[in-house]
């Protein structure tokens, strides 16, 4: 299996040949976004990361030492589970990377103002994805990852959040103690996430 850091340099180099050869033009991408490989870590013996292109966001799982997913039909679903929970991915294989799995997180782009904005998005997916969910039944984190994946900043979450907490009733602001002050780290998780049925390409 080869490290995370030559593997996301891999794949980068393999979509940029993507984005220059086939995509390019195509009302699909957001010209302010580039090819860029986020988080590339081992997990459970394989590789995950997230790879953010000008047309899509996804997570993506590579197969470990002990796999061979050669002849794994492209389009083919399985599960992958991380401390938050488990996602259902799709098959793909990618000329100068070979077989992998992809959930797609974000497509199209255009929500998007810039890289940075991208790839902060990307980061805190990935840090609330490898922390342990203590309350799967949250129904509001999956409305904050929805929210978030529609291209809203985490901020006007929280301002939105906050206003329904706090209702003003003639004039006055009154506050909702069951409701909680701060978001919490899986914010970001969600079942209603674009599924990873999307093509990558």
């Amino acid at each position: 299996m080869k490290s995370p850091e030559q593997l996301a340099i891999d794949v980068q180099q393999a979509f940029d040949v993507i984005l220059r050869e086939n995509m390019t033009g195509l009302p699909i991408v957001n010209t302010m976004l580039e090819v860029e490989t986020v988080g590339f870590m081992e997990h459970d013996g394989r590789v995950v990361g997230i790879i953010v292109t000008p047309w899509l966001m996804t997570l993506a799982v590579f197969p470990g030492d002990d796999e061979d997913w050669s002849n794994v039909t492209v389009g083919t679903k399985r599960s992958f589970t991380f401390p938050a929970r488990a996602y259902d991915f799709m098959a793909n294989e990618i000329d100068g990377v070979g077989p992998f799995y992809g959930f797609a997180l974000h497509s199209p782009m255009n929500d998007f103002e810039h890289q940075p904005h991208a790839v902060a998005g990307a980061v805190a997916f990935l840090e609330v994805l490898m922390v342990e969910n203590e309350h799967p039944e949250d129904e509001l984190d999956e409305k904050r990852l929805a929210m978030f994946l529609d291209g809203e900043t985490m901020e006007s979450i929280k301002k939105k959040e906050c206003a329904a907490a706090n209702p003003v009733v003639d004039g006055e602001t009154t506050l909702d103690k069951t409701r909680p002050k701060e978001m919490g780290r899986r914010a970001f998780l969600s079942g209603g996430v674009r599924t990873g049925s999307r093509p990558l390409v």
